[in-house]
C-alpha cells in the first residue's frame, strides 16, 4: 500500500523494478515476522533501479467481532482447547518474533480487521500506507498500542500523515469498504487460503512466512539473477 520507493545503488541495477504484492492481516503474528524476513531480503537483494512494496488487504476472518476481546478468548473460541493451551501457543510465537528481534507481547486485544484495512487504503491515497502498516503492526504486536481504538487509530494515522478528519469520515462511513473486499477476493482468486502471501513480478509466489533465504531466493528467481 505504498508508492514506488527507490534508493541510489551501489552497483549497476537490474534492467527492471522488483513489483512486490504482499497480501497481510494486521491482527496474524506469521505476517509480522513474513514482513520483517521480506524487508531483510530485499535489502540484501541484487541491487535493483525500484522497488514497490504493496500491501494487499486480506482479512483472515472477516467474521470476527469489532469488539475486541483477549488473545487467549479468541484462539480457545476459534480452535477449542483451553485458555492456558492458548497462552503457550503465544508463547511459542513471541520466541520466534523475539529470536528475529521483534517485541511481541502475549496480552494483545483482537478484533475485527476490516476498518484497518480501510484506512490503510486511505493512508494509501496519501502515499503512506505501508509507513502506517508498519509502525501499526509493530505497535500492535509489542503492545503498545491498540488499533482497534478508533481514536487511536486516527492519532497515529495522522502522525503518518493521514489528515485527522479524513481517517475519522472514513471510520464513520462505508469508504473504502468494497476496495478492501475487493483485494481478498483477488487472493483467493490467486489460490491464497492464507497469509502472508506474497508475489514477485507477478511471476513468483511464496505463501507462509518463509525464511528470509526462502525470500531472497525468490527476489533473485523474479529478476532473473543467481539467488
Amino acid at each position: 500500500m505504498s508508492p514506488s520507493t527507490s534508493s541510489e545503488p551501489s552497483t549497476p541495477a537490474t534492467d527492471h523494478p522488483l513489483i512486490i504484492e504482499l497480501w497481510t492481516d494486521l491482527g496474524c503474528p506469521w505476517c509480522y515476522i513474513g514482513k520483517h524476513r521480506l524487508e531483510q531480503a530485499i535489502a540484501a537483494a541484487a541491487p535493483v533501479s525500484q522497488v514497490q512494496l504493496t500491501l494487499r488487504s486480506f482479512e483472515l476472518d472477516p467474521d470476527m467481532s469489532a469488539t475486541a476481546v483477549p488473545i487467549p478468548e479468541v484462539f480457545v473460541a476459534k480452535h477449542g482447547g483451553t485458555t492456558e493451551q492458548a497462552r503457550r501457543m503465544e508463547a511459542q510465537m513471541a520466541e520466534l518474533a523475539q529470536a528475529e528481534g521483534l517485541p511481541y507481547s502475549v496480552d494483545r486485544p483482537a478484533a475485527n480487521t476490516f476498518d484497518v484495512h480501510r484506512v490503510l487504503h486511505l493512508a494509501r491515497a496519501h502515499g503512506v500506507a505501508a509507513a502506517l502498516f508498519s509502525t501499526l503492526q509493530r505497535g500492535y504486536f509489542a503492545g503498545e498500542l491498540n488499533p482497534f481504538d478508533k481514536d487511536e487509530l486516527v492519532r497515529v494515522a495522522a502522525e503518518a500523515g493521514v489528515p485527522a478528519e479524513e481517517t475519522r469520515a472514513t471510520l464513520s462511513g462505508d469508504t473504502y469498504a468494497q476496495a478492501v473486499r475487493d483485494e481478498r477476493a483477488a487472493g483467493l482468486a490467486l489460490g491464497i487460503q492464507g497469509v502472508p502471501f506474497a508475489v514477485f513480478n507477478g511471476t513468483h509466489a511464496v505463501a507462509g512466512a518463509t525464511s528470509f533465504e526462502g525470500y531472497t531466493t525468490a527476489i533473485a528467481q523474479a529478476l532473473g539473477v543467481p539467488a
